[in-house]
């Protein structure tokens, strides 16, 4: 039997290892850190759980579907829609085909024109004719300059974690129709259930604490000192890190995020996420997390998370803002943590080229999503099996 490496226990080589064939490979996975998931993780931070960047996830990602794992994860749903924050008013917008009696009362023409209500429709009904243009740009050339600022431009960029929306146009359409037939949700317990269930359903075999420092000789060499064989070796990770371990003709590039969580005895928010598109804020979000799972939080209180595209901010920058559209003040809530992930998502697809019994595994090679890294995995596999 084959002996197959896989570096990284992200959940594109969590992916890998599972679909590699058990009965042609011997299948380990080395992971540096103490626990798995890559950016897929969670702390506790005294009984509040802190997702490492606000993350959410859909319910409806095809390669979860395939994997059969949903049920094991305990999701907990956010409303299908948004809350938007303006000075004057917060308007609601709710997901007629998730919620019918609340869309009856939402101010959907305070955001969308009848134009931009039509074209939203004929994205479910046609083929993208502009797949070349970015999502940016399709979304500039097609909705009114009312509904770019108020949904389009806080809620994709919060997706995508890009302020020029710079992804493929046929992406945007894409997630643009998970989010419209599925629901944005959360494990009771934190994303991190994700990668651990992985693991705990299919039996894979990881080893913490495993950094790679190189390869040799069909050798991999870690920097504890031990040297593992093996007849392939999958790079499941980011970009930057392959690019530290061999040579490669790409500069990595990534889309940056940062997220502070604070708790509070006050609940000024409902299950929706509220969007802050007024351009003077660097607030991009604000979700009240305990409200989806009452498991986020410790005792009575109620645990919120700020996201911002701008990693340059400071966290009291972001508290202020918070004050200001929540309308607590400083006695009412308490920092808990600030995370700054500046390789938060890759900006661009990547090709490498594989040989010498070396293979690449991750969300860089196809798209910058969990289904994504999860279907990298998959294809990476089917490439051995």
């Amino acid at each position: 039997m084959k002996k197959a490496v896989i570096i990284g226990s992200g959940l594109s080589g969590l992916s890998c290892a599972h679909y590699l064939d058990k009965n042609k490979y011997d299948v380990q996975i080395y992971e540096q850190k103490s626990s798995p998931g890559g950016r897929v993780n969670s702390e506790n931070i005294d009984g509040n759980i802190c997702d490492v960047g606000f993350q959410v996830l859909l319910n409806n990602y095809d390669e979860l579907k395939r994997l059969n794992i949903y049920d094991k994860l305990d999701l907990k749903y956010f409303d299908s829609g948004a809350q938007i924050w303006t000075k004057n008013r917060v308007l609601s917008l709710y997901n007629p085909l998730k919620h019918p009696l609340k869309f009856l009362k939402t101010n959907i023409f305070n955001i969308f024109t009848i134009g931009d209500i039509f074209k939203v429709l004929s994205l479910f009904i046609f083929k993208n004719k502009n797949s070349q243009q970015t999502a940016g740009e399709y979304i500039n050339s097609n909705f009114s300059e009312k509904s770019r600022k108020l949904f389009f431009y806080p809620f994709f960029r919060g997706v995508f974690l890009s302020k020029d929306l710079d992804n493929q146009s046929d992406f945007f359409i894409k997630i643009f129709k998970k989010f419209a037939f599925g629901k944005a949700s959360l494990p009771a317990k934190g994303m991190k259930i994700l990668p651990e269930t992985l693991i705990k359903k299919f039996n894979l075999n990881v080893n913490y604490n495993f950094e790679l420092d190189k390869i040799e000789n069909n050798k991999a060499v870690f920097k504890n000192g031990k040297a593992i064989d093996f007849d392939i070796i999958v790079l499941a990770a980011p970009l930057h890190n392959i690019s530290k371990l061999i040579d490669i003709d790409i500069k990595p590039e990534y889309n940056t995020n940062k997220t502070i969580y604070i708790k509070s005895s006050e609940n000024v928010l409902n299950k929706s996420i509220l969007l802050v598109p007024d351009k003077h804020y660097n607030t991009n979000s604000i979700q009240c997390l305990s409200n989806i799972s009452s498991k986020y939080s410790s005792g009575n209180d109620y645990l919120y998370s700020i996201s911002t595209l701008n990693t340059d901010i400071e966290d009291q920058i972001l508290l202020n803002e918070f004050i200001k559209i929540t309308n607590l003040n400083n006695n009412d809530f308490e920092l808990i943590k600030s995370y700054t992930i500046n390789n938060a998502l890759p900006s661009k697809s990547s090709i490498l080229n594989e040989g010498n019994n070396i293979y690449f595994s991750g969300d860089w090679s196809t798209e910058p999503s969990i289904d994504g890294a999860i279907k990298s995995g998959r294809i990476c596999a089917t490439k051995l099996n």
